[in-house]
């Protein structure tokens, strides 16, 4: 089999890997293509911290160092760092999120007999089966991987989700480095971005500079999406501002790798494996900041909607359903009061997610609008009307 470390592998040696692996894990959706989406389990401590590796097809080196990472952490101070044994951590790993796209992306370079090149970039293997971009359906939750993998968000609740990728250097790469097109070999992103609680914002921000300080390719920390505003209004629908807003602090690894393959794969699955020992190092010393954390979500939660006393939505039976099936998968508490009705309560745990989905006239949704990137309301893909409840229906 090829080791993961050094090569790129196809999704059969994923499988294999996992299955063989030793540690406790499910099968927790199929794509459409009917490849297993899995999750790992490892540690039963009081800071949980959810990896999600693969969710584009294109970017292996995050898909292999979450498997190498089963390895490791049967070792004791796996690569050196100050930690023997999970003991304050419980670990869950998503290792590979787009199985499909995964799969096309080794069959296309196989094809190249793994020749990296700027224009192997590929999209169609950057997507899932369905041609959609994975990443940007964190709201609408249509595809089956994301609702697989928001399942076992919603069932974890983490303190805290590693999202991993990698990116594309433009201009000639290789046989040009990246740092000679775009300036840096990897980047990290916290949660500096608008209306997220702050004990979420401080704690992303600190295990990112924490890994900042771990890489052995020198980082360029980034706000999300590129914008200049210290706290930008950004679209809510990709994983990474999504799950803050549900009581996760978030930070994101991207090493240089799309168009690859395997070259310089060693040193990009090093930044990740450094990046997501360096957050359970930081979580094992200082269990007590995670715990802290989600206690200020939580009371924060209550607080942001208690100007609502809840939403109606109406609409027929059919799309009913569908909605009660997107906000079920959100996690949000709902009462079917009629045939034609679903009511939802106000305040409940999942209150901003809440009315970001349910609210367009919220100034959040409303910047959004401005912006021509959002709202993503159920409003826009359901035929359904939402009101602002006056009265107390439960």
């Amino acid at each position: 089999m090829a080791n993961p470390l050094f090569h790129m592998i196809s999704y059969e040696d994923v499988e294999k890997i996992v299955r063989a692996s030793g540690w406790e894990y499910k099968v927790v959706g199929k794509t459409l293509l009917g490849r297993d989406i899995f999750h790992i389990k490892v540690g039963n401590g009081n800071v949980r911290i959810l990896i999600v590796a693969g969710i584009h097809g294109t970017e292996p080196a995050p898909v292999n160092a979450s498997l190498l990472l089963l390895k490791l952490l049967k070792e004791e101070y796996p690569m050196n760092y100050n930690f023997k044994t999970l003991e304050n951590v419980e670990l869950h790993i998503i290792p590979l999120a787009n199985p499909d796209g995964f799969q096309r992306n080794y069959e296309l370079f196989k094809a190249k007999d793994f020749t990296p090149h700027w224009s192997h970039v590929w999209e169609e293997a950057r997507r899932n089966a369905n041609g959609e971009d994975l990443n940007r359906d964190f709201m609408y939750l249509r595809q089956p991987e994301t609702r697989a993998i928001h399942d076992v968000f919603n069932k974890v609740d983490p303190h805290l989700v590693l999202d991993l990728h990698e990116f594309y250097a433009k201009g000639g790469c290789p046989p040009k480095w990246a740092d000679e097109t775009e300036g840096f070999l990897s980047t990290i992103t916290d949660t500096p971005y608008n209306w997220v609680n702050e004990s979420i914002r401080i704690i992303s921000e600190k295990i990112a500079k924490e890994i900042g300080r771990a890489l052995p390719w020198k980082p360029k920390m980034r706000h999300f999406m590129a914008e200049a505003q210290e706290f930008p209004v950004v679209p809510n629908n990709v994983l990474g501002t999504h799950f803050p807003f549900e009581g996760a602090a978030k930070v994101l690894i991207e090493t240089w790798g799309v168009g690859l393959a395997n070259y310089l794969m060693t040193d990009r699955v090093s930044v990740h494996l450094h990046a997501i020992l360096t957050a359970i190092e930081f979580a094992e010393k200082n269990p007590e900041k995670f715990i802290k954390m989600k206690e200020d979500w939580e009371k924060e939660e209550i607080k942001a909607c208690r100007e609502y006393q809840g939403f109606i939505i109406r609409g027929n039976k059919e799309e009913l359903n569908k909605v009660e099936n997107l906000l079920t998968l959100h996690g949000i508490e709902m009462t079917r009061k009629e045939k034609d009705l679903i009511f939802v309560p106000m305040p409940q745990k999942r209150g901003k997610i809440s009315i970001l989905l349910l609210d367009r006239y919220h100034w959040y949704n409303q910047e959004l609008e401005k912006r021509r990137r959002g709202p993503f309301t159920i409003d826009k893909i359901f035929d359904v009307s939402i009101e602002v409840s006056k009265g107390d229906m439960k």
